[in-house]
């Protein structure tokens, strides 16, 4: 039941809305884009209902959302018809040929596919894609109030993982920086390359402090 009802954009961000209260991780984003000193071209796999866009649209010159659900693309492609957005299955992303995108972003993706998997879509975009920008989210499973164990009990990912096996999964790729940003002290994992995410995080940080 809970699936049939996270299948629909507008339930999902309902919940989301209700459950986090603050969206200090996208007030985050937003500060790492704002401060990027270029246009950015985006990749954003598994965009759902691309509501990072809110945050981030007057700081990017290109828009490319990737999803397999179509009332997800749907909710996408009502906030801007100049942004461009493809049903896809992001097991097999070959139909890009758009070598102009020099940020790629996976928001809350990782925890929705098995070790395999992980590895071989950012292999392929690793190398299809090498001097773009990445930056990779992913809740990390640590019981440590109410609030988190409730979104990790009803969140559809299957491979909510502890931070030691991120860090396994991960660990021919590249860096992390792994801290709170929910008042409901839901912790995240950043993968990044080509980004200097702890520069603009211990600034963030001064910045809200």
């Amino acid at each position: 039941m809970i699936n049939y009802f996270f299948e629909k954009a507008f339930f999902y961000r309902t919940y989301q809305n209700l459950i986090r209260k603050k969206n200090n991780d996208y007030v985050f984003l937003k500060y790492i884009f704002k401060n990027l000193r270029k246009k950015i071209n985006i990749l954003d796999v598994g965009c759902g209902d691309s509501h990072i866009l809110k945050y981030i649209a007057p700081y990017i010159n290109t828009y490319v959302g990737l999803d397999y659900n179509q009332n997800y693309l749907a909710s996408s492609k009502k906030k801007s018809l100049k942004y461009k957005f493809y049903n896809c299955d992001i097991e097999n992303i070959k139909i890009l040929n758009q070598k102009n995108l020099n940020f790629i972003f996976i928001n809350g993706v990782i925890h929705h596919l098995n070790d395999e998997k992980v590895v071989k879509l950012i292999t392929y975009l690793y190398k299809n894609f090498p001097r773009s920008m990445f930056l990779i989210i992913d809740p990390v499973k640590k019981d440590n109030n109410f609030l988190n164990n409730l979104m990790i009990k009803y969140d559809r990912g299957k491979f909510i993982r502890t931070e030691n096996k991120y860090r396994i999964l991960l660990k021919n790729f590249k860096s992390y920086v792994i801290d709170d940003f929910f008042v409901m002290n839901f912790l995240l994992v950043f993968h990044y390359k080509n980004l200097d995410l702890k520069k603009f995080y211990l600034n963030w940080k001064k910045i809200c402090n």
